[in-house]
């Protein structure tokens, strides 16, 4: 038997948000829901007006600190390739090694409420 793609949604039309999913079911099968839930295709919940829900800040912040991260470590692997730096180049480098390590930290320590200082 083949399988789809469903979302959970609310029955009440007012809200379009989308709850859960996408899962896979049969479209047969007993599927347990809470109340005020329905399951529908993603095809369907597309056509509906059904959105995802918005992510929140501190998911966004550390989307955020980890492309700056990434990014800080790619310009030291590039100013470590370099010859002798000048003064102003050691200077920019600390600096940038600063921004790396405090957005490393709020990394590690699940402080994603705000990117200040990265």
């Amino acid at each position: 038997m083949a399988t789809d793609q469903y979302v959970i949604v609310p029955v009440a039309t007012a809200n379009n948000e989308i709850q859960g999913g996408p899962l896979l079911w049969d479209g047969t099968s007993p599927f347990p829901l809470g109340p005020g839930l329905k399951i529908i295709t993603v095809e369907a919940a597309r056509q509906g007006g059904y959105t995802w829900p918005a992510r929140p800040a501190t998911e966004l912040n550390a989307a955020t600190l980890r492309e700056r991260v990434a990014s800080a470590l790619a310009e030291n692997r590039a100013f470590l390739g370099r010859g002798v730096p000048t003064n102003a180049e050691i200077l920019a480098q600390v600096r940038l090694l600063t921004k790396l390590t405090t957005a490393y930290g709020k990394l590690l320590l699940d402080q994603t409420d705000t990117t200040d200082g990265t």
